[in-house]
């Protein structure tokens, strides 16, 4: 983080929280803060020019969402993602999601996936991070639509650790492929096909979770 990342002096004290968490929470889902490096209370207070009560406090909230672990004696550290880590986040992704299907097929589907399937329909960037935006966006969509608070808690949260490995594993990928099968699962929902649905977006999230294993394991050896 670099000292330009300093909190505006003007915040009260809850806006000081939320602001402070904020900003290292984008820190590290963003690379800035990397895998694996500790958590120092003080620097991270004096570039952000605050107090040590407003970081601590961020802190234990991003330990509270798995993006940061505690490690007695030694501090606390952003997490480094294993290959199990990964392949665990995608099973309990798969069950959201298609809990999402199941709420979403059973009422007019949002008008916003329209919009969705022309971006996918049209998808020619070779940008992963264009794709990853879109990516989390449609799913976020999706669980959001399906009305249910916990989902998306919980949802966000895997997406937040999702990130720290996300954002470099899909490189190379064939993303024109990845994002036709958004339209599979999209054109299913609009015809209210909860079991197409549901197989498109299994088929997706299982392939997608192979490739980023497979990934993961080929540049951690």
């Amino acid at each position: 983080m670099k000292n330009e990342e300093a909190v505006p002096p003007s915040a009260d004290n809850a806006d000081l929280r939320q602001i402070v968490y904020q900003k290292i929470r984008d820190a590290i889902v963003t690379g800035l803060i990397k895998p694996g490096e500790k958590l120092s209370e003080v620097e991270l207070a004096d570039r952000l020019a605050v107090s040590r009560t407003p970081v601590r406090e961020a802190i234990r909230q991003l330990t509270q969402s798995g993006l940061v672990e505690l490690i007695p004696r030694k501090g606390a550290y952003v997490r480094k993602l294993t290959a199990e880590d990964i392949s665990d986040f995608y099973d309990v992704r798969l069950a959201l999601e298609l809990l999402a299907i199941e709420r979403l097929c059973s009422k007019t589907p949002p008008e916003e996936l329209k919009r969705f399937r022309e971006i996918f329909s049209s998808f020619s960037s070779d940008d992963p991070m264009e794709f990853v935006r879109l990516d989390t966006e449609f799913h976020s969509t999706l669980c959001e639509a399906a009305n249910n608070r916990f989902l998306m808690t919980i949802f966000n949260n895997l997406y937040d650790l999702l990130q720290l490995y996300r954002r470099h594993s899909v490189a190379g990928l064939q993303l024109k492929s990845l994002a036709s099968e958004h339209v599979e699962i999209i054109d299913a929902m609009l015809e209210r096909d909860e079991e197409r649905a549901k197989a498109a977006m299994r088929n997706h999230l299982e392939r997608l979770r192979d490739l980023l294993v497979d990934h993961f394991k080929k540049n951690n050896r």
